[in-house]
């Protein structure tokens, strides 16, 4: 199973998009250097890259990230290969319903408005971030008071990380390399706050009672895959096969490699798309 790199032969521009809703859809071939027509045995996938940790890409253009991960995994249980087709993030729904591509994994929030023009499958991830504390630290109790607190930590690179210093603007903020960074620096005292997933929150209240959770559900938002305007078939597929990855742990596992900070866990994954991704 072969994965299709990102790189200049493949980039869609506004121009490539509009043609392609006036002809059947075609894929660039770095090979040819010429336009031919889709392979069945693709699995198109339509994503938008700069948008850490969903999709993001290296030095060498090759797509990392926790939707390009599950993007060759959905298509490995497909007996597919995944093909990602970069664009803006303006352009995901409109290349679906040109038939340019055949589904949009990339951090999507199906509101009312999409909804009208695309099919989407059920939640693969939902996300927030919850404020935790020793359970006698009657200083902070939400998001405004943290300005406040002694030392906040987070997960440097994590949403939590970046919902702190993008729209909060703290200066009392620890970023630490990884959820064990964090989770020791809490245990140890050296934070007052931690700053983090709300999943995993929970599971550090649970193993450790002092600890509270004084805000959950901050910044929510919850991501699923899309597919063009009535193609119900497709996303029933998809759901099939995300509540084997539910069941499984896949899911769980890619939460912790790409949101919740797991180091390790998450080079691992990106070494299986490095080293299965060829150039066409």
């Amino acid at each position: 199973m072969n994965i299709r790199r990102f790189s200049a032969a493949v980039l869609i521009s506004a121009a490539m998009l509009l043609c392609a809703c006036a002809e059947p859809a075609r894929l660039f071939n770095s090979d040819s250097k010429s336009l031919t027509e889709p392979d069945s045995t693709l699995l198109r996938i339509a994503a938008a890259p700069e948008n850490e940790p969903f999709v993001y890409t290296d030095a060498d253009g090759t797509p990392l990230g926790f939707d390009p991960a599950l993007g060759m995994m959905l298509a490995e249980k497909m007996g597919m290969t995944a093909v990602f087709y970069p664009m803006s993030e303006d352009l995901l729904i409109n290349s679906l319903n040109c038939g340019l591509t055949d589904i949009a994994v990339s951090a999507i929030e199906p509101t009312d408005s999409l909804r009208r023009s695309a099919e989407f499958s059920d939640s693969y991830i939902t996300l927030s971030s919850a404020i935790v504390a020793n359970g006698g630290n009657g200083a902070v109790n939400g998001t405004s008071d943290l300005k406040s607190a002694r030392c906040v930590g987070a997960v440097s690179g994590s949403l939590s990380a970046r919902y702190l210093s993008a729209e909060l603007g703290l200066s009392n903020m620890t970023e630490y390399s990884g959820l064990y960074a964090l989770e020791g620096a809490m245990l140890r005292g050296d934070i007052d706050i931690m700053f983090c997933d709300s999943f995993f929150a929970r599971e550090f209240t649970a193993e450790y009672p002092l600890f509270v959770i004084k805000e959950d559900n901050i910044d929510r938002r919850r991501f699923a895959a899309a597919a063009a305007d009535g193609n119900s078939r497709l996303i029933r597929e998809i759901n099939d096969i995300l509540d084997e990855f539910r069941s499984d742990g896949t899911l769980l596992d890619l939460r912790r490699a790409y949101i919740e900070g797991d180091a390790a866990l998450r080079e691992q994954y990106d070494s299986k798309l490095k080293n299965i991704y060829r150039i066409p």
